[in-house]
């Protein structure tokens, strides 16, 4: 019996030792934070949304894994599964910034692809308008109706500026947005010179 106390102290010691003992994974934690730090700097929430909030939820398991073990008496904690989650926080924190990088570089693309479209319409409106003012048949008020088509036009030149300087703040989404909305006014508004051009017959 004495022998049986004495195996079952020492076990108990051992258990003591090697998991009483058991600490959080901190260097692999911090690593972790620092990856989605990373993250945010590119622009993530912007850029990633999905994959930053997959990177958020994976730190915020991390931290409920270690509290949890925190919760428990020194000899039954075990950070193997904080470990793990660890390791997938910062695979998908990586994933977060790769994601966030692919994604500013294909909305820059679109939006410089949309201000394009917006000055090649107002290049084509400009012609048209030229063309128009060309035309020998001019019915009456034909000269005023010309001249609103001018004011019109010129407004929306103006927007052109706008377009630019979103673009060089890196407001992607806004100056495709802009460009897309101008472009649009830009076409109703050959359309109706088009329209003008056909009924006098120019």
């Amino acid at each position: 019996m004495r022998k049986k106390l004495i195996a079952g102290i020492a076990m108990l010691a051992v258990v003591a030792l090697t998991t009483g003992c058991a600490k959080p994974p901190q260097n692999e934690i911090d690593a972790a934070k620092a990856a989605l730090t990373a993250a945010e700097g590119a622009q993530a929430a912007k850029y990633a949304p999905a994959e930053w909030e997959a990177a958020n939820q994976a730190i915020n398991a991390v931290n409920a894994e270690v509290e949890a073990q925190a919760q428990k008496f020194a000899l039954f904690r075990s950070y193997k599964k904080a470990q793990e989650l660890t390791a997938a926080a910062a695979q998908a924190a990586a994933t977060a910034q790769e994601a966030a990088v692919a994604g500013k570089e294909k909305a820059k693309n679109e939006a410089m692809a949309a201000v394009d479209a917006a000055k090649t319409a107002v290049t084509a409106a400009e012609e048209l308008y030229a063309e128009l003012g060309k035309c020998r048949r001019q019915p009456k008020d034909f000269k005023k109706d010309m001249e609103m088509m001018r004011g019109n036009l010129d407004g929306l030149v103006a927007q052109v500026g706008g377009l630019d300087s979103a673009f060089a703040a890196e407001d992607f989404f806004g100056a495709k947005a802009q460009a897309e909305s101008l472009k649009g006014q830009l076409d109703m508004l050959t359309s109706d010179m088009q329209g003008a051009k056909e009924k006098i017959k120019c």
